[in-house]
């Protein structure tokens, strides 16, 4: 009979990039403890067919595994492959899996995750009456008598998928086991200790066994939170520069100068962009005001142009026609993976609806360039952007829009290193306060709210951007450590 581990460690992969998955699912499952020490895995053959992929792919993530440590092969009479879920070998592992994240990844992972368990825990308030919640609460305080950071990665997972399946919900269970298998390892990657994670375990059961569902949900997404915080952290500290001593009182000016040219550049860039695919609206439709197919390939060629000297800067640029063209499309080129993926980008016209798009304003008779707030492209990009945008006109007839997108993680990219010699909770915001680049985990994609944290204010000229610059705290360690969450961060 399978067993759970068994189920989450080789159930058959159903992503497409198999030669990859394969390697880094066993590698989470002897991380979170899956697949403890000494387990012996099936044979390459039978394993191969359990997971769906070929004994040569099998092999080849096998071979990875025993390079990182986490696998052993023995010989002879009772060999084959073994785990070695020593402590060294897995903090290893741990470190080398956060650096395959990007902070914008990381960020969706904490989101989605606290959605995930806030509705299990609600739905298991709802359901108290009815529950034994004997199992959950011994469970919730495991952690606190874990001898290492293995055990205690266990312990946390294990809750959270008892948690999940005190919903009473098959798929919301399978979707918890699935994201502990990824974040598990991370959270536990980080130098904190265990922190208080055993008494916020026992407040959300609490919560749930009094039937408060508000609470049990708003305890469960905040521990949720904190705990990707602290990775997040992690994962922008990586890279940082020791601390200056003495320290450079100038630096802190030249930094914030460095972000303020790089909002200049940015509208630079996106104005110029626009201004190029205009031009080849116009000289493609002549005085005609409308077009077809044809004339919106050769705008599509100009675009593709224009943002091939403009990426990673801008990642997407383009024409988006009026219903003079009726149902032609749009002329828009993107770079998904980077200036060498250049391609088209396909927008389904039944789901996506242009005139009432987020980052379209209520007026373009100013002729004016805009620029939006950040939000997530559904249906289009399918990425947090921010988008430039332009009427286009043939004489007094509006024909259609030239934008140009910027994305969000990229932005942070950008500037990252500027914002790291900066001071903790430093924040770059738009228009709505919306946090689109920071130094500061907690703070990523939540508003900030001047009112609540004090911070010098300094008003971006090329864009209608804040750059709001931390007080500095006792030490730079700090953000290694779980700060306190506050509610929609």
């Amino acid at each position: 009979m399978t067993t759970w581990r068994e189920h989450l460690a080789f159930a058959p992969l159903a992503t497409f990039d198999r030669g990859e998955e394969v390697g880094r699912r066993l590698r989470h499952a002897i991380e979170l403890g899956v697949l403890e020490d000494g387990t012996q895995l099936p044979s390459e053959s039978e394993l191969a067919a359990r997971m769906g992929v070929s004994t040569l792919t099998l092999r080849a993530a096998l071979a990875e595994l025993r390079g990182r440590g986490l696998l052993e092969t023995r010989r002879g009479m009772g060999g084959g492959s073994f785990v070695m879920a020593n402590t060294g070998s897995i903090i290893k592992a741990e470190r080398e899996s956060l650096m395959a994240y990007s902070l914008e990844e990381l960020r969706d992972i904490r989101d989605y995750w606290a959605l995930l368990a806030g509705s299990a825990a609600a739905t298991a308030a709802e359901r108290s009456e009815r529950l034994s919640l004997g199992r959950l609460a011994s469970m919730a305080v495991v952690i606190e008598s874990s001898a290492d950071p293995a055990s205690a990665t266990r312990a946390d997972s294990r809750f959270h998928i008892e948690l999940a399946a005190s919903s009473g919900s098959v798929r919301l269970t399978r979707e918890e086991m699935a994201m502990q298998a990824e974040v598990g390892p991370l959270i536990w990657a980080v130098p904190a200790g265990h922190g208080s994670a055993a008494a916020e375990h026992a407040a959300i059961v609490e919560a749930i066994r009094s039937g408060d569902g508000i609470r049990a949900r708003t305890l469960a997404e905040e521990h949720v939170r904190s705990d990707m915080n602290r990775v997040l952290d992690l994962r922008m500290s990586v890279d940082a520069s020791p601390e200056e001593y003495p320290p450079d009182p100038g630096r802190e000016e030249r930094e914030v100068a460095s972000i303020e040219s790089f909002a200049g550049l940015l509208a630079d860039a996106a104005s110029s962009s626009i201004r190029s695919v205009e031009h080849a609206v116009r000289v493609q439709l002549g005085s005609r005001g409308q077009g077809d197919s044809s004339d919106l390939d050769a705008i599509y060629d100009a675009s593709r142009r224009t943002l091939e000297g403009a990426v990673p800067l801008l990642y997407g640029a383009g024409f988006l026609p009026e219903s003079s063209f009726g149902p032609a499309g749009a002329a828009w080129c993107h770079a998904p993976t980077g200036p060498h993926s250049l391609q088209r980008l396909v927008i389904d016209w039944d789901l996506y609806e242009g005139g009432t798009a987020t980052w379209r304003p209520d007026d373009y008779g100013d002729r004016a360039v805009h620029i939006s707030h950040a939000y997530l492209d559904a249906n289009g990009s399918n990425e947090n952007i921010v988008t430039f945008s332009k009427a286009a006109f043939v004489g007094e007839q509006m024909v259609g829009i030239v934008a140009a997108d910027v994305l969000v993680g990229g932005i942070q990219d950008q500037i990252e290193s500027h914002l790291r010699a900066l001071p903790p909770n430093t924040c770059l915001v738009d228009q709505n306060d919306v946090v689109i680049a920071t130094n500061t985990g907690r703070f990523m994609g939540g508003i900030y709210s001047p009112a609540k944290y004090a911070g010098k204010q300094i008003a971006l000229q090329a864009m209608p951007w804040k750059l709001f610059v931390g007080t500095p705290t006792a030490g730079r360690a700090r953000r290694t450590t779980a700060p306190h969450t506050q509610p929609g961060l």
